[in-house]
This record gives C-alpha cells, sequence and structure tokens, in this order.
C-alpha cells in the first residue's frame, strides 16, 4: 500500500483525537479562580494525552519519511494502534473525574501500555519488511528507548496498588516525558516539511469547527431567540479570528522554511495544544463575559500561542542561518513582544476596569500582526 494516503488517514485520526478530547472538560462553575482550578486534573489529562500522542506521530513520522509502501502486516499492527489512540478521550475524561479510581487508573494505564506496544510492534514490522532500506536503518532505533517508558509505566502500577492510587496517572505524565526527551537527542533536522504542515491544518480546522458546536441552540425560531445568544457569537467571532490567525501565520511561516527540527515541531505542537484550549475557553467566556477569571485566563492562553510562535521561529532562524528570505523576514521579533505586553497591559486594565478588554486586545494585537508582518513578507517575496 502507498504510504501517502494512509499517513493522511493516520495524521487525521490523531489530530480528531487530541482535539475532541477539549470537549470533555466540564466548564466551572462559576467565573472564580478556584472553579477554574477544580478541573485542572482534566487539563493535565488532556496535556498526557497530547503528549504522548504527538511523541507517537514524530516517531511515526520519522519512519515514514524513509518508506514509500506498507504491507497487509504493517497496516493491521497500525490499525490496531488506531482503535487503541480512538479510546483514549472516552478514558481519559473518565480517569480525570475518577483520580482516586482503582478501576479507573488500571484501565487508563492498560490502554497506554497497550497503545504503547501496538506502536512498537508496528515499528518492528515495518522494519522488518524494509530490511534492505538502508536509510531506514540508519535511524537506529533501539529497543531499550521503547522499553524505558513501558517499565515506568508498570512501575505505575505497582505504586497504584500499593501506596498511591494515581500511582499510574503520574507515571504515564513521567514516562512521555522521558520519551519525549530521548526523541530530543535525535535532534536531526526534516527538510520535507508537508506532513507536518498538513497535522497543523487538520487540528486547526477542527478547533475552528468545534467551537461553533459549544454554541447553544436558539430556545425558538424568531430573531429575538438568536439575539439572546449574542455573547456567544461574539466570542467565537474573536476565537475564530485568533484560530485563523495561526493558521495563517504557519502558512506565511512555512512558505519561507526549508527545514524544521524536533524543537520547532515541539514549540509548533505546544502552541497547537494551548490554541485548543479556545474551545473550552471560549465557552468560559461567553457565559461569563464580563468577569476577570474567564477573560483573564483567555488572555493568558493567547499570550502562550504567542510565545510559542516566538521559540519555533527562533528556533527555525537558529538551524537554518543561511536563509536569508527567513532571516530578513524574521529580523527582530518586536512585532510578538508588543502583542504579549499589550495583552499584558490590557490584562491589567480589565482587572480594574472592564474584563472584555481582554478580548478586544486579542483582536488588536492580529490586527498588528497582519499590518506589520504579512505586509513584511509580501514585501520581501517581491525582492
Amino acid at each position: 500500500m502507498d504510504t501517502d494516503r494512509f499517513e493522511t488517514f493516520y495524521d487525521a485520526i490523531l489530530a480528531i483525537v487530541i482535539t475532541i478530547l477539549v470537549l470533555k472538560i466540564p466548564q466551572p462553575l462559576t467565573p472564580e479562580w478556584g472553579a477554574f482550578f477544580s478541573n485542572f486534573l482534566n487539563i493535565v489529562t488532556y496535556l498526557i494525552v497530547f503528549l504522548s500522542i504527538i511523541n507517537i506521530w514524530y516517531s511515526n513520522q520519522r519512519l515514514f519519511q524513509h518508506i514509500e509502501y506498507i504491507n497487509n502486516k504493517a497496516l493491521v499492527s497500525y490499525g490496531v494502534s488506531i482503535f487503541l489512540f480512538s479510546l483514549f478521550p472516552y478514558f481519559a475524561s473518565w480517569l480525570s473525574l475518577n483520580v482516586y479510581s482503582l478501576t479507573a487508573e488500571v484501565i487508563f494505564g492498560l490502554l497506554i501500555v497497550f497503545a504503547n506496544i501496538s506502536h512498537i510492534i508496528s515499528v518492528v514490522v515495518v522494519f522488518g519488511a524494509n530490511k534492505s532500506n538502508e536509510k531506514l536503518q540508519e535511524l537506529n532505533i533501539k529497543k531499550i528507548h521503547f522499553i524505558i517508558p513501558l517499565i515506568v509505566l508498570l512501575f505505575g502500577f505497582i505504586i497504584t496498588f500499593t501506596v498511591f492510587t494515581p500511582g499510574i496517572y503520574l507515571t504515564s505524565l513521567v514516562a512521555v516525558i522521558l520519551s519525549i526527551f530521548y526523541n530530543r537527542r535525535r535532534n536531526e533536522g526534516i527538510e520535507d516539511t508537508g506532513r507536518f504542515e498538513a497535522l497543523i491544518d487538520a487540528i486547526i480546522a477542527i478547533i475552528i469547527t468545534i467551537i461553533v458546536l459549544e454554541i447553544p441552540t436558539a430556545v425558538n425560531g424568531d430573531l429575538v431567540g438568536l439575539l439572546e445568544l449574542k455573547l456567544e457569537f461574539i466570542a467565537y467571532a474573536v476565537s475564530f479570528i485568533i484560530c485563523f490567525n495561526v493558521w495563517n501565520f504557519t502558512y506565511n511561516l512555512f512558505s519561507i522554511v526549508n527545514k524544521i527540527n524536533y524543537k520547532c515541531i515541539w514549540a509548533i505542537s505546544m502552541g497547537l495544544f494551548f490554541l485548543s484550549l479556545i474551545p473550552y475557553l471560549t465557552t468560559y467566556v461567553s457565559m461569563n463575559f464580563n468577569y476577570f477569571v474567564p477573560q483573564c485566563l483567555y488572555g493568558i492562553d493567547f499570550i502562550i500561542i504567542n510565545i510559542c510562535s516566538f521559540l519555533a521561529t527562533y528556533e527555525m532562524k537558529r538551524i537554518d542561518k543561511s536563509n536569508k528570505f527567513l532571516q530578513e523576514a524574521f529580523q527582530n521579533y518586536n512585532t510578538v513582544i508588543l502583542n504579549i505586553l499589550f495583552t499584558v497591559i490590557f490584562i491589567i486594565l480589565g482587572y480594574f476596569y472592564y474584563p472584555p478588554l481582554i478580548s478586544i486586545s486579542c483582536i488588536f494585537s492580529i490586527i498588528v500582526t497582519w499590518i506589520f508582518m504579512i505586509k513584511k513578507i509580501n514585501i520581501l517575496r517581491l525582492i
């Protein structure tokens, strides 16, 4: 089987899994810090799943850039992996609501263990079917680096059954961090960015579409009932602009980038993680539009997305110093710095005066980016 279509299918499922999980996070009961942090475990669980899937995606991307076909055995093994990945939203949500439940801990742990084992089997099958592929053999993937995260997870089972019920929950986070750290050591450049761009597009497209699912249906069929939801539609419009701006930024960025590396992928991926929280925060803001805490969280999320964009472009410049177009386009980061400072200032103003100023500041920051950054890139393209 040609790998191109399978890669698209595989990536699409992963993109859906890591974005719909945010819909499982319950909304805070009140617009207060305590109410928000009462759901903190849900967000951490989502982070664990997000990191795990992106890490597996990266491992799979490194593998598939050196092969063109897969056999039926590989297809079946990847099918099992996809099935297990698709269960993550349900069981991750269940665990976050029952962290001290032995049953929930064990089932979630087994799901992660079997997902990792199925991924290992898939890799072994691909290697076995491509023994003559020199580029594939040069990857030098060692079995010990697959086994270490599994050992950590098994240790979590021991902790859960003996001294601390959420042991599996904690070791799941440790295991994925160890796996990420190992992959970071193999920080080789990737010149074909097409697959990563497609993953970015899929995630942002899903985020944009699931935001609208959170808007309540009007209670009746007249205009009055629809206008009662004006704040929900305003919040959706702001979030749509933010998401579309991130897509536009990545599009313009990758149009001038020649290669990326592991750090670039993770900087952008973490930006996508915080962008994927936009549907959750949009609903929180629309339900409490004039309150500070939801608006502040929205502004902080916007700031973190900007910081991740800055880190990605900084790393791209560092690894591709011969790319004069890239170096000129991002000669300085004044726009990003001004956007962050501007949002911080409006968070302070929102605290003392009018909280919705924070959402307004996000829109203003985007307008500034479009006027200055995009204009600069277009001018450079003409040179």
